[in-house]
């Protein structure tokens, strides 16, 4: 999703928010400011978004002397621990929108929260006044102080030294830019997937890191409480009750589940049947139910008698739609409701010590095998598999590193899952289209672009991803997929014809970029912005000529003839082919003459001639 179409979305929240509190005081006076009332409004969306404060008046300090410091306000997180939150709010005019926010910007709020720590903020409201005392005698009694700039346009780094400086002076003082960039990557995990991503406005406790304490379900002064099982890896079963899911989930939420394949889903059927299980029968709860699988990065020595115990890091691995719709239930049951449910439902935990990445790993794959997981899952937390999708939404083409993982999908954008992009990427950037063909004359069961070459001497996957691909190149290779998958639609079947495209793709960066020397003599031309930019354009007939080209100059697959396909899609073709091309020269005319109309019966070029 582009910024400028992002902040459409978020200025007609705004908007909509400055009609439902247009009788608010402060909106009223400020009515011929458009930029006062937007970011007063931006604010309560703030607040209601990330806050869940629905109501706004008990907390906003706006006043007409204090225009610098929109929001000091105080919250008492899962833990009982209190925090204080203080809020400048920054909205920008579209135009804006994907403009830097300026080291001034950050620089001019920092004096600003200094003031505020240092008690010498003049010309308060009383509101104000009084949150600013109540403040003072926060960090009178070590509390902890969180700022946060919030804006409306980019933000790129340019003050991290300031604000690196200004978090120096106490330990207890943080301070986070929100920025637009931000706001979308947030607004896309709650709307389109669906999960919660990490509050600013909560105190975040990294459940991998964190000391966890669990009360472990004790049924008898006879029986021991839990099965113990020493080699290779320790791990214990245990068993919980509902009341240690909920506050497990309440303290850590999503971060639960990181090295899981998968999140729950926060609406399904699945989650629902869960659900009512656990509130209205659970005392079946445990019989219905698999249990939950975690891990742990350091396990204690446990008594036979513990009933409370701590570990140091925790991650479920499979059981988040359990832990999530027992946690869903719990917290809309009343109190008779969760007496019964902590009286009578038990949940099995198997707590196993981890073994490191790669038995963490195969743990993570063989317990979730029962229902259908791809290679690529496993994948889907991969530092390169987060970054290639977070850029990848500042485009109209969302990377999926996880099937099924967007339940739903804004207007104009697409999906593309990562096999494609790793399909794409390898054929066309690095050139190696062979492999893939040879994938298809062997039928290769497993794809091969997501499995590791520790696990099978064929695996790619560190080939392709350990380079740290970008965004756009990927994103150009998949161009060129489509438009060839376009082409191809009627020559050949879909396994036939992912084979063709790859084969295809691996001597188009040759080609192509010959042409662009010819045509403008700079070899320094960026040849994956030019792609995309032609073809975002729709001036795309250039592209197909060179298609066309390179066509002419291979030998013709055929679906009739196995024998004849297996020796094109063979490596010392492929090399021999590759090596013919680099030599040939090539003036940009010999590919703007060639006649469309006039190609192989195996394209189909009817949508471009219309």
């Amino acid at each position: 999703m582009r910024t400028p179409d992002f902040y459409k979305i978020i200025d007609n929240e705004i908007e909509a928010l400055l009609e439902k509190y247009k009788t608010d005081p402060y909106l009223v006076r400020s009515k011929k400011n458009i930029g006062n009332q937007k970011s007063y409004a931006f604010l309560i969306w703030f607040l209601e978004t990330y806050g869940r404060v629905y109501s706004y008046v008990d907390y906003i300090t706006e006043g007409d002397n204090d225009s610098s410091c929109d929001i000091v306000f105080d919250k008492t997180d899962t833990q009982g621990k209190r925090v204080f939150y203080v809020v400048q709010s920054k909205w920008n005019k579209q135009d804006n929108a994907e403009k830097e926010t300026s080291r001034g910007e950050i620089i001019k709020a920092l004096n600003e929260f200094e003031t505020i720590l240092r008690g010498d903020k003049q010309n308060v409201n009383d509101k104000l006044k009084t949150k600013l005392a109540e403040l003072k005698s926060h960090l009178e009694t070590n509390g902890e102080v969180k700022f946060i700039f919030l804006s409306l346009s980019e933000y790129r780094g340019g003050a991290d030294d300031n604000i690196t400086s200004f978090q120096k002076q106490d330990a207890k003082i943080d301070f986070e830019v929100i920025d637009i960039n931000r706001i979308k990557n947030d607004y896309i995990e709650r709307h389109y997937k669906q999960i919660e991503p990490i509050n600013p406005l909560q105190t975040y406790y990294n459940p991998e890191e964190a000391p966890v304490s669990l009360r472990i379900e004790r049924l008898s002064e006879s029986n021991e409480n839990f099965i113990k099982i020493e080699r290779p890896f320790e791990a214990y079963v245990f068993l919980l009750r509902p009341k240690m899911i909920f506050e497990l989930f309440e303290k850590y939420g999503f971060a639960l589940f990181y090295k899981n394949v998968r999140n729950p889903l926060i609406q399904s059927q699945f989650n629902q049947d869960i659900k009512e299980t656990a509130a209205s029968s659970p005392s079946f709860f445990w019989y219905y139910n698999n249990g939950i699988t975690a891990i742990t990065y350091l396990m204690p020595a446990i008594g036979k008698r513990a009933t409370q115990i701590e570990i140091t890091g925790l991650q479920i691995i499979n059981g988040g739609q359990t832990v999530y719709a027992i946690y869903s239930a719990y917290k809309e049951a009343s109190e008779v409701q969760r007496k019964k449910m902590d009286t009578e439902g038990l949940i099995t935990l198997r707590l196993l010590k981890s073994g490191g990445k790669d038995f963490d790993l195969d743990v993570t794959r063989y317990t979730n095998s029962q229902n259908p997981i791809t290679d690529r899952d496993f994948y889907a937390n991969d530092e390169v598999q987060l970054r290639l999708q977070q850029e990848s939404f500042q485009t109209n083409f969302w990377y999926e590193k996880r099937r099924d993982e967007f339940r739903e999908l804004p207007e104009g954008v697409q999906k593309v899952s990562n096999d494609v992009f790793a399909k794409a990427y390898l054929a066309y950037q690095m050139q190696n289209g062979a492999a893939l063909s040879n994938d298809y004359i062997n039928r290769a069961k497993k794809d091969l672009n997501f499995v590791s070459h520790k696990d099978d001497k064929q695996g790619r996957y560190e080939e392709i991803f350990d380079r740290s691909p970008s965004f756009e190149a990927m994103l150009c290779a998949v161009y060129l997929y489509n438009l060839l998958d376009e082409v191809f639609a009627l020559a050949y079947d879909k396994e036939l014809r992912e084979a063709v495209i790859c084969h295809q793709l691996s001597f188009f960066k040759t080609i192509f970029s010959k042409y662009l020397f010819s045509k403008f003599g700079n070899t320094a031309i960026n040849t994956n912005k030019q792609i995309i930019r032609l073809v975002e354009k729709g001036e795309i007939k250039v592209i197909y000529q060179s298609f066309v080209l390179i066509y002419t100059l291979l030998d013709r697959i055929s679906s009739d003839d196995a024998n004849q396909t297996k020796q094109i899609f063979s490596p010392s073709y492929h090399s021999k082919i590759k090596e013919d091309l680099e030599e040939l020269e090539i003036n940009y005319s010999d590919i703007e003459n060639i006649d469309l109309a006039k190609a192989s019966s195996d394209f189909d070029f009817s949508k471009f001639n219309q």
